[in-house]
């Protein structure tokens, strides 16, 4: 703390009041059908969020069968790092990136999965197709992109999808091809062109 700021013990540490409106709990009661009439979400943005919500359980749930049983659906894989999962957060997350860009910043916590990823899907969403290109290409010289590019199916935000999957489970599993060449791993994940910093 600067010297030049003068903290009078008197005057910070007086009694007083902090004073705001009632904060409504348990209030909201709306249907699907009333939030499209009222124009807030389209059936599209609602079927998004849903498919959003939808990857972070998937991807959570292999987490989670890779490490408990050393595989998910036939793929063998021995995890020895930890896995601190989000499920059950899902809608929390989703909820959060959705009104957010790529400018938008958000900082993870050790339990960040679902946050990283519902992030990364929602600047897929809003990015036009050259702008992801870049991104990818230019990150780390393409190398994870190279990777997903193999096999990818699709258009350009298909493959985003991909490069956003493969460089979280990379990441979490120490692989050089994560976002960070596995040095974050599964509690300091962080892919900074999509605005996701490390907690």
């Amino acid at each position: 703390m600067p010297k030049s700021l003068v903290i009078d013990p008197k005057t910070v540490r007086q009694k007083s009041e902090i004073t705001f409106d009632p904060i409504p709990v348990n209030h909201y009661d709306r249907s699907i059908k009333q939030e499209i009439e009222s124009g807030r979400f389209s059936q599209a943005d609602l079927i998004r969020i849903f498919r959003d919500m939808t990857v972070l359980r998937t991807f959570e749930t292999a987490l989670n069968e890779i490490k408990l049983r050393g595989n998910y659906k036939g793929v063998e894989y021995n995890h020895r790092g930890p896995a601190h999962l989000s499920i059950g957060q899902e809608s929390a997350a989703v909820g959060m990136a959705y009104t957010l860009d790529e400018n938008d910043h958000i900082y993870g916590s050790h339990r960040s999965h679902g946050e990283i990823l519902a992030k990364g899907l929602s600047s897929i969403h809003k990015l036009g197709d050259a702008k992801l290109m870049d991104i990818m290409s230019a990150f780390f010289s393409g190398d994870c992109l190279r990777v997903v590019e193999k096999d990818a199916k699709g258009d350009t935000k298909d493959l985003a999808l991909d490069f956003l999957l493969y460089g979280a489970f990379a990441e979490i599993f120490g692989r050089e091809n994560g976002f960070n060449k596995g040095m974050g791993g599964s509690m300091h994940a962080f892919f900074l062109p999509f605005g996701i910093y490390p907690n």
